[in-house]
């Protein structure tokens, strides 16, 4: 493995971005995660990450509106049916977002 291609070059990359890679870079991941929200509606992961994402930008109430989303799906499932503990993660992730954006905005 040479560095070019580990994690540390994928920090230091980020760490010396120009503003427009960086602002490239944060739309093709809301791009990604909203593609994959289109594909798969009932991910609470995709939607967590996504307002992950808004907050960073300082986008506080899209932000919310993606957490609470991800809120919503969790409280629909059946627990006797999907819920896992990926689901119980991000659902207090969302959890929190939405009382880091209620601090924030």
């Amino acid at each position: 493995m040479t560095v070019r291609s580990g994690w540390l070059w994928r920090i230091l990359k980020q760490l010396f971005q120009s503003p427009l890679e960086r602002e490239r870079d944060f739309y093709d991941r809301f791009r990604e995660l909203s593609d994959e929200i289109e594909a798969l509606p009932e991910s609470i992961t995709h939607y967590v990450l996504r307002g992950e994402l808004l907050i960073e930008r300082g986008e506080y109430e899209r932000a919310r509106a993606d957490f609470e989303a991800a809120v919503d799906i969790a409280e629909a499932a059946d627990p006797k049916e999907s819920w896992g503990l990926l689901e119980q993660v991000m659902r207090d992730r969302a959890l929190q977002g939405i009382e880091l954006v209620k601090r924030s905005g």
